[in-house]
């Protein structure tokens, strides 16, 4: 039995290719209609502008116009209240002024009352005025006194004055006399002779360690009793026209 050799040429069927699924190209193409549906409303959006709410133009116009309004008020108010302090400042300065005013007019009434006899309690010798005065840069005190007379009385008075100081001392009490504070030329006292009216004016050291609160003043006329007064050293402190605290 022969063998038939193979076929030098073979003849195979050809298949056609499986169709691919068509769902992808439909998802793809509502996804794109989708972005530009999207972008469509985007932009007519955006050109359309902000919501307006009907009435909002009136209500905002209202509220600007009350915000001014108010405004206007406030800076009126502070405005008023400026010129109530201005005016409330003024006539304190204007009262205290005249207080000032009005006390010094007591204080000259009574100068002169005393010069011319104005009232029996006035007749003879009296202290009219004491005050005194720190020296700048220094432990020293400026010491003043005005002695009056009635001008009834024709004759002239003399004598002297002296001050001795009460006060506290390294947590005691002490009193530094006038010829152990005064100045060397003072310290028989501070000599007075006149007729109507006279100041007196001394000078006195007081001790590093010492803190003054009254002084007793002393007066010794010629030939008649010699009178003590006292006054506070804060009253003698003050204005020396105030002369209402000579005990």
């Amino acid at each position: 039995m022969s063998i038939r050799p193979p076929p030098r040429y073979a003849v195979h069927p050809v298949h056609a290719p499986p169709a691919r699924p068509r769902s992808k190209w439909w998802w793809a193409l509502g996804w794109a209609v989708s972005l530009l549906i999207a972008i469509a409303i985007g932009y007519v959006l955006g050109n359309r502008g902000p919501a307006v709410v009907p009435g909002s133009g009136h209500n905002a116009r209202q509220l600007a116009a009350e915000n001014a309004d108010l405004k206007q008020q406030l800076a009126i108010a502070q405005r008023s209240q400026q010129v109530a302090s201005v005016a409330t400042k003024k006539l304190t300065d204007n009262l205290a002024e005249r207080d000032e005013q009005i006390n010094g007019l007591r204080a000259d009434l009574a100068f002169y009352s005393r010069l011319v006899g104005g009232g029996a309690q006035h007749q003879g010798l009296q202290l009219q005025m004491v005050h005194v005065a720190p020296v700048p840069n220094s432990r020293a005190w400026n010491i003043e006194l005005t002695l009056t007379r009635n001008a009834k009385r024709g004759d002239d008075i003399s004598g002297h004055a002296e001050i001795d100081i009460d006060g506290v001392r390294s947590g005691t009490l002490a009193r530094m006399h006038w010829k152990d504070i005064s100045a060397p030329d003072q310290k028989d006292g501070m000599a007075f002779k006149f007729k109507y009216f006279q100041q007196l004016h001394g000078t006195v050291m007081l001790p590093k360690d010492f803190t003054p609160n009254r002084l007793r003043i002393s007066i010794s006329p010629d030939g008649a009793k010699t009178t003590t007064q006292s006054m506070s050293w804060t009253d003698a402190l003050k204005n020396p026209e105030n002369t209402d605290h000579v005990e």
